[in-house]
């Protein structure tokens, strides 16, 4: 009588391998092949180190957000002074729309974050305002013995 052949360790893996594939096996209207057990986990989680590497990122933005945040209040306080001013200007003595006087910001020579300001209006006290949220404004205010100038800042 014959002994059967004895079969190698890959073998055995091999054969594992292919009956867990063939389990995960689906048809191509998107239902579990006939025979085949549905995976447990349908959904994929995002792996832990997109994670950890997307966290890190957020933590180093807040980092230099914080580090860079007086300086950067500053720069809009000058830059809002500066824009209150030539939109006061702009909207009482040249008598001019503030979508006008808005568009010589765009062209005023106010690099980086001071370039960003935006403009507002109060007609009743006529005086512009110009700032960026949470970061700071300046107001100027018209009057027709001094013409525009810039309200006293806070320190």
């Amino acid at each position: 009588m014959a002994t059967p052949p004895k079969s190698a360790a890959g073998d055995k893996l091999r054969q594992a391998w292919q009956k867990r594939q063939a389990s995960h096996v689906r048809a191509p209207d998107g239902q579990a092949a006939a025979g085949a057990a549905s995976p447990r986990h349908a959904a994929r989680q995002p792996s832990r180190w997109l994670r950890n590497l997307v966290l890190l990122a957020l933590l180093v933005g807040a980092g230099l957000l914080a580090w860079q945040w007086a300086d950067l209040q500053e720069r809009t306080r000058i830059g809002g002074a500066y824009a209150a001013r030539l939109g006061c200007v702009c909207r009482h003595v040249s008598q001019r729309d503030l979508k006008s006087c808005e568009a010589d910001l765009a062209v005023a020579p106010l690099g980086g974050i001071a370039g960003r300001v935006w403009l507002s209006e109060d007609t009743e006290t006529r005086s512009v305002s110009a700032g960026l949220p949470l970061l700071g404004y300046q107001s100027a205010h018209y009057d027709s013995l001094h013409g525009c100038r810039l309200e006293p800042w806070d320190e």
